[in-house]
């Protein structure tokens, strides 16, 4: 399998696992507040989060991304 860029740590936040078998969730690489949000079938989410190693938002991380989308959201930024 294929891993993204196997140096940096890898993390996850899972922001929904949706009734119709799809996960929405940030992905971030060696830094939280600069993340993605992808959405994946359940299967390919578990296998993407086997391929990267991935870990999850710590409680830290998950309080940066939150107050980062919010100056995002209110221009902050």
């Amino acid at each position: 399998m294929y891993e993204l860029m196997p140096e940096e740590k890898k993390f996850i936040q899972i922001m929904e696992i949706r009734d119709d078998g799809f996960v929405e969730f940030n992905f971030a690489i060696a830094e939280a507040a600069m993340n993605v949000e992808l959405i994946l079938p359940y299967k390919a989410f578990i296998e993407f989060c086997q391929n990267n190693r991935v870990s999850f938002f710590t409680e830290e991380q998950d309080a940066e991304v939150l107050i980062d989308n919010e100056n995002w959201q209110f221009g902050l930024n």
